[in-house]
């Protein structure tokens, strides 16, 4: 996204955890953590790679940290390195959130057995529950810099504040729903930090050519992290010359009714449905779908998980998502980095191993371990910042398309890339990639089109 804004890093998908019964208000608090999951710019060239990264050049004056912060190595022993996590890992908002701990602690528990970075252990010593609240969340913020002194910090939750993060320049990392990542040479959210709605509307459209759909429907909460995203879907779908036949972007966010839209869905002949709604209301909208007898494809920007799938797979075939990583159905032997990720999870968090907000752990957890290996011998903090911002086509070791951290805080410079998803029968297989690859990629910047343009230089399977 051109810098700081209220728009997604491009794209309108990944999915999250199943919501909890109960857990209603979280639907409204954390959508935009999966409208915000967006497309990943992809890199520009660089040199000597470490790690699923590429190092070109030192990163520029205004990348690294400011002067006086930064300059020592809390945590960091002969032995160890220390990292700690701040997350949402109870209450309501905990199944949104909790799972960047588990992605984490796997890749550092697979990089220990192999002997760590330069002989040190990255332990996540400090895994601090900020319970959905705000002032905890601050609380605890101020606990893991000054009292615990971790080297670096994961966060994972609605109220993420930068603050104190920012102002010692801790190296911090993790899943990015407020819009607070950007512009801060520290903070790196897993994928890249800035938001950016303009690449929906050809990745949805995209799908709609696949299917041979010509008209579609719209539907979203009247709350910004879902309208917001859904206006600029429409917005930009009738640019790009397809009916927007009908749209909704007042829905109330809890216990929404959306049986009369489907019925306003029916009368205007849509064939296509866009849903910027929770999965609490994507369900309702599948059964209403069901019930009145639409035959439609649909295009959901939350849902997709196995278990929802597993539940729900009766009235989600013919449903649509996309993903930022090698999705997990995509071939192990074309997709090492897939392999890898599937491996350790499954050896030290089984439970976690197909969850979308855990596998941004795990790439949070792999460009801090990046960025310590380029740093080299002088690790500091500040160190780390730099040499992580001088990595040019980070992949979190072949899991994503790449990702130019010299632009990745401030800009969104694309081209914006979306590995497609559909439910058939109980699972979510790969579909629509470019020229056998899994991921599809689009350039917003010049002619609109829904034609994919070549995939950036060191996009896995390529």
């Amino acid at each position: 996204m051109g810098g700081r804004g209220d728009g997604c890093r491009g794209g309108w998908g990944g999915g999250r955890r199943a919501a909890r019964a109960g857990a209603a208000t979280a639907a409204v608090f954390t959508l935009v953590a999966v409208l915000c999951a967006g497309a990943l710019p992809a890199a520009a060239s660089g040199k000597a790679k470490s790690n699923g990264a590429t190092t070109g050049r030192a990163a520029s004056a205004g990348l690294t940290c400011p002067p006086g912060t930064g300059t020592g190595a809390p945590g960091v022993t002969p032995t160890s390195i220390n990292v700690g996590a701040i997350s949402t890992l109870s209450g309501e908002l905990a199944s949104d959130f909790a799972g960047l701990v588990p992605g984490m602690e796997a890749y550092f528990e697979m990089v220990n057995a192999q002997g760590g970075v330069d002989g040190r252990k990255i332990n996540l010593a400090y895994k601090l529950d900020d319970n959905g609240n705000p002032s905890q969340f601050a609380s605890l913020a101020q606990t893991v810099i000054n009292q615990d002194h971790a080297f670096a910090v994961g966060a994972s939750t609605f109220f993420f504040n930068p603050t104190g993060f920012v102002n010692t320049c801790t190296p911090t990392y993790g899943y990015n729903v407020t819009g607070d990542w950007a512009t801060a040479p520290n903070l790196f959210a897993a994928g890249g930090s800035v938001q950016y709605y303009p690449p929906i509307a050809p990745q949805v459209g995209y799908v709609m050519k696949k299917v041979k759909a010509k008209s579609v429907a719209v539907l979203a909460y009247n709350v910004s992290s879902s309208s917001a995203a859904c206006a600029a879907a429409i917005s930009g779908l009738k640019s790009l010359g397809f009916d927007v036949s009908y749209s909704d972007l007042k829905l109330p966010p809890i216990n929404a009714d959306v049986t009369p839209d489907v019925q306003r869905i029916n009368a205007a002949h849509s064939d296509f449905i866009l849903s910027c709604m929770d999965i609490t209301g994507n369900i309702a909208l599948a059964r209403a779908v069901q019930q009145y007898g639409l035959h439609v494809h649909m295009v959901w920007i939350n849902g997709a998980d196995q278990p929802v799938v597993d539940q729900y797979s009766s009235l989600m075939q013919g449903v649509f998502f996309d993903l930022q990583h090698v999705p997990f159905s995509a071939s192990m032997n074309k997709y090492p980095g897939l392999r890898t990720y599937v491996g350790a999870m499954k050896k030290y968090a089984p439970s976690e191993v197909y969850d979308e907000v855990a596998i941004q752990g795990w790439q949070s957890a792999a460009l801090l371990v990046a960025g310590i290996k380029a740093a080299g011998n002088d690790l500091t903090q500040a160190n780390v910042v730099k040499a992580t911002n001088g990595l040019t086509d980070f992949t979190a070791d072949g899991l994503s398309t790449p990702v130019n951290w010299s632009n990745a805080h401030t800009s969104a410079k694309g081209p914006f890339c979306a590995a497609y998803v559909e439910v058939k029968g109980k699972k979510l297989v790969s579909v629509y990639g470019y020229k056998g690859n899994v991921f599809a990629c689009f350039d917003v910047r010049g002619k609109k089109s829904t034609n994919p343009v070549p995939l950036p230089a060191g996009t896995p399977g390529t």
